[in-house]
């Protein structure tokens, strides 16, 4: 994950956080349409991109709960993570 004042990237998945312009801290998900986010929140989702994409990352108890941790900072459930950005990223 790429942290900067303005931008969150991933190296692992076209997914991205935008802060947007104004006084407030507040961000845009590309994955989660018409949220705003406080910049921690905007993390959390690009982490949790992260964890569902990179097959490098153990399918472990300890990954669970990150993955569960992350979902939870959003207000959703990790399956309904998942489900949107399969449809957003299907597999060939």
């Amino acid at each position: 994950m790429y942290v900067c004042d303005w931008s969150i990237t991933s190296a692992l998945v076209d997914e991205f956080a935008e802060r947007l312009p104004g006084p407030h801290d507040t961000w845009r998900v590309s994955w989660l349409p018409g949220r705003l986010l406080s910049k921690a929140e905007a993390m959390a989702a690009i982490e949790l991109v992260e964890l569902l994409y990179d097959p490098t990352y153990p399918n472990d108890a300890d990954t669970q709960a990150t993955i569960a941790e992350s979902a939870a900072r959003l207000g959703i459930r990790p399956i309904d993570a998942a489900v949107t950005l399969s449809e957003r990223h299907p597999h060939p």
